[in-house]
């Protein structure tokens, strides 16, 4: 389960100040989402893949409320269903409208390192894929863009309200980006992704609907109560969740390079056992656990082989490895397709796979270093 909470700041633009360049302003959007202390968003988010001549649309209303003290409101609607997952810093209630039913457990069950009881507390996913598919995704974008550049300035009409907003354009190697963002805040307000995916062409279209920051963000959604006649279970999966646990299946094969520019194929590795670590340099709880990382790779030397996969640039993982002497092995995952083979929506995520290729533990989210070593051993212990 996530243990953290992303940061938020408020920037404006002085009086007077120069235009900025599209560059500066991405600077500004990332400098902003990196140091956010509250936030209240609510965006509609419709996701397209084109294969074999069909169409597919998903479509989505997302609302995540977050405030330090692992405080959180993460709402997930689609056609028919609504699920929830709600934190008052002590404890975390799950419901789900179509089933009519909502579990509680503690916040501070997922520290303790009980198997049972973080089978029941695994209720942070929802709040995670949220927080990385309006947050992070776009931080990610900002920091990487190639070639940004501001096609013009429009109003972006959020309620009632009109937002002077910077257009702009940019792209990484397999994708294209356009971006509004909020003249004022540093806020993307709409979001355009169009790039090609394992499944076809891929485009996504995120707009926000409200934003609140810092002091404008409210306590009143940080605490759960069941309607009339819900029933309370013991635990509750969400719709989704089932289809990306991989434990037990054969990992998905792929070749990625390393930093240098060698060739590493996951199949090639069969007999040995794998740590994936699916990880960014913008990520709090992923440069956390690094440390404890680098001490188990060391400790299990070649009986394992250890990886980090990031979708960074090469540039920026190479300057956050050498900064701090890390010496597991990095894969680059330039177009992400292994982070949707293996259905990564929220960082880190980790994967201990046995040497007959399956995938035998998965965690998404922070462990303790005596909960990593215990997952890999009685992997690497396995006849």
């Amino acid at each position: 389960m996530t243990r953290y909470l992303i940061c938020l700041c408020m920037l404006g633009i002085p009086a007077g100040a120069q235009e900025l360049t599209a560059r500066q302003v991405l600077d500004k959007v990332v400098s902003t989402y990196s140091h956010l202390t509250a936030v209240h968003m609510v965006v509609e988010r419709e996701e397209t893949t084109y294969l074999a001549g069909r169409m597919h649309t998903v479509l989505l209303e997302c609302e995540l409320v977050a405030k330090p003290g692992h405080r959180y409101f993460a709402r997930l609607k689609q056609p028919h269903e609504q699920a929830l997952s709600v934190s008052d810093g002590d404890n975390i209630w799950r419901a789900l409208d179509s089933k009519k039913q909502w579990s509680k457990v503690s916040a501070a069950s997922s520290a303790e390192g009980d198997e049972e009881e973080e089978a029941k507390a695994d209720s942070g996913d929802l709040h995670d894929s949220l927080e990385n598919m309006m947050f992070y995704r776009v931080l990610a974008v900002a920091k990487a863009a190639q070639d940004p550049a501001i096609a013009k300035e429009q109003d972006f009409k959020m309620g009632r309200e009109k937002v002077r907003c910077y257009s702009i354009r940019a792209r990484t190697r397999a994708t294209e980006f356009e971006l509004l963002v909020d003249r004022q805040r540093f806020v993307v307000l709409q979001y355009k992704e169009k790039g090609k995916s394992p499944d076809g062409q891929v485009e996504v279209l995120m707009k926000v609907k409200l934003v609140e920051l810092g002091q404008e963000v409210g306590d009143s959604l940080f605490h759960f109560e069941p309607d009339p006649g819900w029933a309370e279970v013991e635990t509750l999966v969400f719709p989704g969740e089932r289809q990306v646990t991989l434990t037990g299946e054969r990992a998905a094969d792929f070749t990625l390079k390393t930093l240098d520019g060698e060739s590493v194929a996951l199949g090639s590795l069969r007999g040995s056992v794998v740590v994936l670590d699916f990880w960014a340099t913008w990520c709090g709880p992923c440069r956390a656990e690094f440390p404890a990382i680098e001490k188990l790779r060391s400790e299990f030397g070649g009986a394992v082989h250890f990886y980090g996969v990031s979708d960074e640039a090469s540039a920026t993982v190479k300057k956050f490895v050498e900064r701090n002497r890390y010496e597991m092995p990095m894969l680059l995952d330039d177009h992400r397709e292994v982070n949707r083979r293996y259905g990564i929506h929220a960082i880190p995520a980790l994967f201990v796979i046995d040497r007959e290729g399956v995938v035998r533990m998965q965690f998404v989210g922070t462990r303790t270093e005596s909960e990593l070593r215990k997952a890999i051993r009685s992997v690497a212990d396995r006849k």
